[in-house]
């Protein structure tokens, strides 16, 4: 599982521990969304299944225009792709 830190630009959307989308570009995290943010009622023990959550559709179009879109783990300033 690769994992990638967070930039200093993303400073403000990093919020701790958590399931996050992010958008990769050149071996970067360009930008980062959690879960829990993007879904009301988000289970983070049934997160796989959370991405086919039709409600994701605009934020996955938003990251893939600025990247490759993965699915992951944010906790110590780390975002893990799972």
């Amino acid at each position: 599982m690769p994992t990638l830190p967070i930039p200093a630009e993303l400073a403000a959307a990093y919020r701790g521990g958590g399931h996050a989308l992010a958008a990769i570009k050149d071996g970067r995290l360009i930008d980062l969304l959690y879960l829990r943010d993007l879904l009301s009622g988000f289970d983070p023990d049934n997160a796989e299944s959370a991405i086919n959550d039709v409600r994701l559709a605009p934020t996955i179009a938003h990251l893939s225009s600025i990247g490759a879109v993965s699915v992951g783990m944010v906790s110590c300033w780390e975002f893990t792709e799972l």
